[in-house]
């Protein structure tokens, strides 16, 4: 039977980025299309500029603010507004705020 509730979800470190969490929901490993997360940036750090070659990424701000690189161009973010990275796009995200980011982040298909 699909696990349709998930509450043992913890945060992890990102692996290779400074400052930056991540609380894996649902993906591959559940059978899911698609997977998302919760991202956490503690203010000052960032997500550096990086391409997804084979998926979608799709982003919520819960709360607080800062700048999405969009391929060419940083836009500022704040809580409430939603932005995507399309497959092969260059994209990052900086926390210029005083209190950390909090992301809701969703890739199509799965990459994880």
């Amino acid at each position: 039977m699909a696990n349709n509730l998930k509450v043992d979800a913890k945060f992890v470190k990102h692996p290779t980025q400074e400052g930056v969490f991540m609380k894996h929901f649902y993906g591959k490993d559940d059978g899911a299309c698609i997977n998302n997360l919760e991202v956490n940036i503690v203010p000052g750090f960032q997500i550096a500029p990086h391409i997804h070659e084979d998926s979608s990424e799709f982003f919520y701000v819960v709360s607080g603010s800062g700048e999405f690189l969009d391929d060419t161009e940083w836009k500022f973010i704040k809580a409430g507004d939603a932005f995507k990275a399309p497959q092969g796009m260059t994209h990052a995200i900086k926390n210029i705020g005083t209190k950390t980011l909090v992301l809701f982040s969703t890739f199509s298909p799965a990459v994880r």
